[in-house]
């Protein structure tokens, strides 16, 4: 993926190993993703239609949520430290 798309990387979508995700804040995004799409189809890379999705305003990607005006830690993650157990029962243990 990086190879096809070696030049758009950062200005108009981003690569994870097979994860593209395709982003703008403006109309341009129709040409931004037809970019994409070309490149998929001149290197005969083939899409699975099941894992494809478009037109969204935000977008769950590892344990981020990318919004449209920036990202924030994904609501369950945040669930998970928020319930972790203190500490409190180890205070005046010797770790050595």
């Amino acid at each position: 993926m990086d190879a096809v798309l070696k030049d758009l990387v950062v200005t108009e979508c981003w690569v994870f190993i097979d994860d593209v995700i395709v982003y703008s804040k403006t109309a341009e995004h129709a040409a931004r993703l037809e970019n994409v799409l070309s490149r998929f189809e001149e290197a005969n890379l083939q899409l699975l239609p099941g894992k494809c999705v478009f037109a969204q305003t935000q977008v769950q990607y590892f344990d981020f949520v990318l919004l449209e005006n920036g990202f924030t830690a994904s609501p369950e993650k945040v669930k998970a430290v928020k319930q972790y157990p203190n500490a409190s029962g180890m205070l005046g243990r010797s770790w050595a």
